[in-house]
């Protein structure tokens, strides 16, 4: 890998980094409920339905509860392997920050699809974990 893409990397990497702080200083005010608030997840055609505190991503929900989610990168924000697809409760998600859409693409952000290490949970909320290979 070229020292030019090392270094994007690392600048991604970084703000998204960033990025999470921002979103857990706003996450942690007074006005989220800290819940726990459901979260569902349909993985190989099962379904496990769990609990998540409030300013958790779905990947640190999924992970404690034993689904099968891909996150290669360890979720920084660089590879899109957990992306999810939100069937019910995108409402109820941080927003979709730069780091994150840029991972996605466009065609996954105006479908709704999230990335797990990113999304924090605000409230209930179900998704879908794609196959990918």
């Amino acid at each position: 890998m070229t020292s030019r893409r090392l270094g994007l990397r690392r600048r991604l990497r970084g703000l998204a980094n960033q990025a999470g702080e921002q979103i857990r200083a706003r996450v942690s005010g007074a006005r989220l409920d800290p819940g726990p608030h459901a979260v569902g997840f349909e993985s190989d055609g099962q379904q496990h339905l769990t609990e998540g505190d409030g300013g958790e991503t779905l990947l640190e929900i999924a992970r404690r509860a034993g689904v099968d989610l891909s996150h290669y990168c360890g979720g920084g924000c660089s590879c899109g392997t957990c992306r999810v697809v939100v069937v019910d409760g995108a409402d109820r998600l941080t927003p979709v920050l730069g780091p994150e859409a840029m991972v996605l693409g466009d065609r996954h952000v105006r479908r709704g699809d999230r990335l797990a290490c990113q999304a924090r949970v605000l409230g209930p909320v179900s998704v879908q974990v794609p196959r990918h290979f």
